[in-house]
């Protein structure tokens, strides 16, 4: 039985198309610059980008398609910079948010295929950050049972739902810890030894964005290598990519052809990074500040155009003997361990939604069959990979990621409507 959720989702998506094909006196869908070359049998994927960005007001959007290898549809729609009426390329870059996630399963699972770590090994044989222990604070002995596969599958011990998200209480932490801003992974790590897990370790699934950050601590740890260097070395050099890397904070900053970012209403938030960091009185775009970057990197730093994810999510293909992939960076042995069902997932109906593998989301589209997606959500970004069994990988990414709500985060809804999309692109 589908959510109550699902089909809120589908019903605004519907309210939108009918509202794009009724006012034919508003062209506010077709004024948008569209750049890339357009596919006629994916035209559906053009209607789609337009009708959800005009419903919620996303300045800027990118879409990519590679089928069995070959790039098939690039393109670029509406703005990278409104202001200066800058078009999205389909080579622009984008924060990425949650998508890393697949990104550092890879790297994770490559050091295992190549006998540096073991997937049932203890987190804390690679961590040695001194636990920060303050007010009568005792060390969960649980700590001690946590895996990297929990870690990988999010069933860690940490729950954001009963506690709160470790990655983005850089002013908590810094007060407490008495540690000046900006905080680090290290700091994270070593405020989360003195609290104590959310559930037992393996017991359960719960989104974990710390439990990824300590897996790009294990990955420096064993390679000798920063993360964002070893990531870049040796899983997407050997693909030929290039451009993507972690992203920065500030504004300042932006790399060459990133997009700039937007927030419902121009939200503000106090700064936990840049010249403004730590005080109360002068407020910075939540984009550019509110939350560091860098200190992201393995669960949700990274910058990349939908180009490359989809050619990253291409080189997971596994090809017609069973026994290699498209990439080479793995083999299917190792592809089909990661994209293997460890977890339920279940909404807060406690419907099932799908399980969790090693980094992806594994689900069943009814016409396109099976598959493994994740999506990315932070107030300025919605992005989603979708990676097919048939070949088909998909990426999606918007420099704008709420709802009018201002709550509502697009990077876990895009994916519907996508689906629908490229369902109307298949042959009857």
């Amino acid at each position: 039985m589908r959510s109550t959720r699902f089909l809120s989702i589908c019903l605004t998506m519907l309210t939108a198309i009918a509202a794009a094909d009724d006012d034919s006196e508003n062209t506010s869908t077709d004024v948008l610059p569209t750049t890339g070359d357009a596919v006629e049998r994916l035209a559906p994927l053009d209607a789609w980008m337009k009708v959800i960005m005009a419903a919620h007001k996303i300045p800027g959007g990118s879409l990519a398609v590679v089928k069995d290898g070959k790039l098939i549809y690039a393109r670029g729609f509406g703005y990278g910079d409104r202001e200066a009426k800058t078009p999205v390329q389909p080579e622009s870059l984008f924060r990425i948010a949650s998508v890393s996630k697949p990104i550092t399963a890879v790297a994770i699972i490559k050091l295992a295929e190549q006998g540096k770590l073991k997937l049932d090994d203890k987190v804390l044989d690679y961590i040695d950050a001194e636990p920060f222990l303050a007010d009568g604070r005792k060390i969960d002995e649980r700590w001690n049972q946590v895996t990297l596969a929990q870690c990988l599958a999010h069933t860690g011990g940490w729950d954001r739902s009963v506690s709160y998200d470790p990655m983005f209480q850089a002013l908590r932490m810094s007060k407490e810890m008495n540690v000046p801003l900006p905080i680090e992974p290290v700091h994270i790590i070593r405020y989360q030894r003195g609290m104590p897990l959310d559930f037992d370790p393996g017991a359960r699934y719960a989104y974990s964005n710390f439990g990824y950050s300590l897996l790009g601590r294990v990955i420096e740890k064993v390679s000798g290598k920063p993360y964002e260097q070893y990531v870049r070395d040796e899983v997407f050099a050997p693909l030929g990519i290039t451009a993507p890397r972690i992203g920065k904070s500030l504004a300042s900053e932006r790399a060459d052809g990133e997009v700039k970012y937007y927030v419902v209403n121009d939200a503000t938030g106090v700064a936990v990074t840049g010249p403004a960091g730590g005080n109360d009185d002068e407020k910075v775009p939540i984009s550019y500040g509110s939350w560091r970057q860098e200190t992201l990197d393995a669960h949700g730093g990274w910058i990349a155009s939908t180009i490359d994810l989809a050619k990253f999510g291409a080189a997971l293909d596994v090809i017609e003997d069973g026994k290699s992939t498209r990439g080479k960076l793995l083999p299917a042995s190792s592809i089909k361990e990661m994209l293997a069902p460890r977890i339920e997932m279940k909404n807060p109906a406690g419907e099932i939604t799908g399980h969790y593998g090693y980094g992806w989301m594994l689900k069943k589209d009814d016409s396109l069959g099976e598959y493994a997606a994740h999506g990315g959500a932070l107030a300025c970004t919605a992005a989603s990979l979708m990676h097919f069994e048939n070949g088909l990988n998909v990426a999606v990414l918007f420099n704008l990621g709420q709802a009018a709500d201002g709550k509502t985060f697009l990077g876990r809804e895009v994916e519907a409507g996508l689906l629908a999309a490229l369902n109307k692109t298949q042959p009857k």
